[in-house]
């Protein structure tokens, strides 16, 4: 088995492989998959090799793939996900995460992160043995179509759609909370700012029925955010709330959801600077 750089042509098969391994996961945990086809895996994956092209690691074993996986850096900090082998306990995952550790480390990272299933021990077990530790208990939640509840902001939120002209307050406010640098993603999928007395306290990002990335510096105003997206939202919404504030669950059973899983936020060097109410971003795969 060899571990080398992905390369476009790699791509369809590597699409395959990734919507192939999570839908077969989702299907024995009774969820839904994560995209829609294989075909939406793929373009995942042409974005991620577009952005970087030594981001993106493949196992090849006498031509064919055996595994894939990507490592993002964030600023400060690099991302791992999503990750996907052909045949599990045989090495070829362990390899993988090695190789975009040193990739993510050799680029000057300070942190690595990556969301982890908390069904999924054998996955658990080879991250802890490279030194990540669980930092946050993150709830997979779904809710199904239909309107929400009436929340109505308080104490002078103001809710707006997400402009360009927010990114810079809204980029510094997820930097100082998050750590993390993802500008481009934010100006991709970012949907709502709230502000109080005209500070930006508050954003949300959503790709169709996916919530998150989202932050506020209160536990109602993220619940602000959220109930203004759900009209939005045709049809059943997911999103990955993290559990650091314990009464924004209640705010989400409140708005509909309900837990579908619960998972770890696993982290590998320096902590985040905070842990706000949040929805971790669910897509791209980025905590």
């Amino acid at each position: 088995m060899k571990i080398r750089t992905l390369e476009s042509r790699d791509l369809e098969v590597a699409g395959i492989l990734i919507y192939e391994t999570y839908a077969r996961a989702a299907r024995e945990h009774g969820q839904a998959p994560r995209w829609a086809d294989a075909a939406e895996a793929t373009r995942l994956a042409e974005r991620y090799l577009a952005d970087d092209r030594q981001g993106g690691v493949c196992a090849d074993v006498d031509g064919a793939l055996a595994g894939v996986g990507f490592v993002r850096r964030r600023g400060e900090a690099a991302t791992i996900g999503p990750l996907a082998v052909a045949a599990p306990r045989r090495g070829t995952g362990g390899q993988i995460v090695d190789e975009l550790i040193a990739r993510a480390e050799g680029q000057g990272a300070g942190a690595i992160r990556l969301h982890q299933d908390g069904w999924n021990a054998d996955s658990f077990a080879l991250y802890a043995g490279r030194s990540f530790a669980a930092l946050d208990v993150v709830a997979s939640l779904e809710r199904p179509a239909g309107p929400p509840p009436r929340i109505d902001a308080a104490r002078g939120l103001e809710v707006a759609a997400f402009r360009p002209t927010d990114l810079a307050e809204m980029a510094a406010l997820d930097l100082r909370l998050s750590g993390l640098d993802r500008k481009q993603d934010l100006t991709a999928q970012g949907r709502l700012v709230a502000r109080r007395r005209g500070a930006l306290v508050g954003y949300l990002c959503a790709h169709e029925g996916q919530l998150g990335p989202a932050v506020a510096l209160d536990v109602a105003d993220l619940g602000a955010l959220i109930a203004r997206a759900l009209p939005e939202v045709q049809g059943r919404a997911t999103a990955r709330l993290s559990t650091a504030a314990p009464t924004a669950m209640l705010a989400a059973l409140g708005l509909g959801f309900r837990v579908a899983s619960v998972g770890t936020l696993m982290v590998r060097g320096v902590s985040p600077p905070a842990r706000p109410p949040q929805l971790y971003s669910i897509v791209p795969e980025v905590m």
